[in-house]
């Protein structure tokens, strides 16, 4: 989806209120008046709600969304739903400072905290920021009970945020909480509050200009709530120091977005440390659409009912980094995103051409939300995409720590084998030197757009071309000891559904117990090329060079002129030994 077409027709008021009146009226199938709360597709991230057997559920968060939606509209028959859902969400936040969850709330109506696991604190600055809009956009037309009540759900919250008082490191909550205790002060002349909100948004400040990037990097979810969140803060908050903060803050999230921009397919290029979707969703492309002023004609036919989050957030793409969206010429980028007390850097690398993206993280664990190695390819105007992956029993193995070092659209990688890292999460199941699993596997995924894909995969090597672009795979080392079947060095083809993937088998067959703490040696080398299909070969395999002693693993290649090589240990460590942070 090109973005190049971008105007000065960023949707009139009048025009943005139309789509909320026509997203309101949507949702109106899924109000359920008997529990004053709006119904929504149950869905799990595997952590905090424990729910199952479950197909929809009552959200407290889209209820108290809903509820601001409607006043929005202006439209006075909507007034009575409203109080109405501000009521039950004030009726369902933990108003007992004695206990932990005090000031939160639940995700769902159907699951209480007290049977969450564990309950998500970052609900006082999710349902709290609403609260707080609720206050300043409509305080005068609330009823003065409810205006009350609003008001003490709101320092609930604030209490709730300064308890727990997150640091700086975690970008959309520090920004949240910062908004809901700033506002909260300037709205209600709490001046614990506000000083308490701009100290944080300081701190907030101070930490991601140390490397001017967040803790999030490049992160296409958490950018963009970044880019809400702080928009609200310049348009709603009247410190002087906010809005200037906001502002710097915003320059650095739009220029991280439009760097990273690639106009052919339509994609966000990577690496990146959070994302939920490989290929960007249409609420992404929506919004994107949006702030960068495309036409109201092109903007209105498929614009998404995420509008509720966006209006009247005055977000909007500064006029003088618009053009980073458009440009379709040779970039890279090489950006370091973490910095160890000990002077540790870890690296995202970006290497874009009109037609491909090729991107890698210098050093990272293989968590799902995490995209280390990531490709995107032109396919006809259609996106396609490369992304590296780690399974332990069909689901995203987090333990394993990926090195890569890039050159261009030629990336050196090599995996070794933590003892105490993540298994489906980086910190809530951490495996304790062993794993019992019926298949693990590496795997390099393709999806979106496969059109015409052009496959030859023989042995350690692949070769995989879709539309005008090239990728190469080939495995350098594998060392897998222990006490598990050896397995044939070799990529494997696999089809599930729309997708296609090259895996490199480490155990398939009955459960069993993998010890890695046990294990004197795990590591795998392999190298990754992408290229327009239509140039000679830029790199020669016999000029790979790879081995593996008792103790590490040696890699060299210089594709494109410039060396790449490793050495990494293979007897299996701690994750924070592996990953550098020790």
């Amino acid at each position: 989806m090109s973005l190049s077409e971008t105007t000065e027709g960023y949707p009139s008021a009048k025009e943005e209120l139309e789509l909320l009146k026509r997203s309101v009226s949507m949702l109106e199938s899924e109000f359920n008046p008997e529990l004053n709360l709006l119904r929504v597709k149950y869905h799990t991230n595997g952590y905090h709600t424990m729910l199952t057997g479950v197909e929809y559920v009552h959200s407290t968060r889209a209820s108290v969304e809903y509820a601001l939606a409607l006043l929005d509209t202006g439209l006075p028959e909507y007034e009575a739903k409203a109080f109405k859902i501000i009521e039950q969400i004030i009726s369902l936040q933990d108003c007992d400072p004695s206990r932990d969850t005090y000031g939160i709330w639940s995700y769902y109506y159907e699951e209480p905290l007290d049977k969450m696991a564990p309950p998500d604190w970052n609900w006082a600055d999710f349902i709290g920021k609403v609260l707080v809009m609720i206050a300043i956009r409509h305080g005068e037309r609330l009823p003065e009970m409810l205006a009350g009540r609003l008001q003490e759900a709101v320092y609930h919250a604030c209490e709730s945020i300064i308890r727990r008082n997150m640091g700086p490191h975690y970008t959309n909550i520090a920004i949240m909480g910062s908004f809901v205790a700033i506002a909260a002060g300037e709205q209600f002349g709490h001046r614990g509050y506000l000083e308490y909100g701009l100290g944080k948004f300081e701190a907030f400040h101070a930490y991601t200009r140390r490397l001017n990037t967040f803790q999030e990097y490049n992160s296409p979810t958490y950018t963009v709530v970044a880019i809400i969140e702080l928009s609200k803060i310049r348009s709603y908050c009247r410190s002087p120091r906010a809005i200037a903060i906001a502002d710097e803050m915003l320059r650095l999230a739009w220029t991280m977005a439009g760097e990273h921009y690639h106009p052919a397919t339509g994609q966000w290029s990577g690496p990146h440390s959070r994302c939920y979707h490989t290929l960007l969703t249409d609420a992404t492309h929506a919004f994107l659409r949006r702030c960068l002023g495309k036409e109201w004609t092109e903007l209105a036919a498929d614009y998404p009912v995420h509008l509720l989050e966006w209006h009247r957030s005055g977000a909007s793409c500064p006029d003088d980094l618009r053009s980073l969206f458009q440009e379709p010429a040779d970039r890279e980028l090489r950006e370091i995103y973490y910095r160890g007390e000990d002077g540790y850097e870890k690296t995202g690398t970006t290497w874009m051409t009109p037609s491909y993206s090729v991107d890698s993280a210098s050093k990272e664990v293989m968590w799902n939300q995490r995209r280390n190695l990531l490709i995107y390819m032109d396919n006809g105007g259609k996106p396609a995409y490369a992304s590296l992956r780690m399974l332990h029993d069909g689901y995203d193995f987090s333990a394993p720590v990926l090195t890569a070092v890039q050159d261009k659209g030629h990336v050196l990688c090599g995996m070794q084998f933590s003892v105490n890292g993540g298994d489906t999460h980086i910190g809530l199941d951490r495996i304790n030197g062993s794993i019992q699993a019926e298949d693990l596997r590496l795997r390099l995924e393709f999806g979106g757009a496969l059109e015409g894909m052009e496959l030859n995969a023989a042995q350690e090597h692949a070769v995989l071309t879709i539309g005008g672009t090239r990728v190469s795979l080939s495995l350098l080392s594998l060392v897998f000891d222990g006490d598990v079947p050896e397995v044939e060095p070799k990529w494997t083809v696999t089809r599930e559904g729309d997708l296609l993937a090259l895996d490199l088998l480490l155990y398939s067959g009955s459960r069993r117990l993998i010890d890695f703490a046990g294990m004197r040696r795990a590591g795998i080398c392999f190298a990754v090329s992408a290229e327009a299909a239509e140039a000679a070969t830029a790199h020669d395999l016999a000029g790979m060079e790879a081995s593996a002693d008792e103790t590490d693993l040696r890699a060299d290649w210089s594709p494109a002129g410039r060396r790449l090589s490793m050495m990494l240990p293979l007897k299996p460590d701690r994750v924070e030994t592996l990953r550098g942070q020790q």
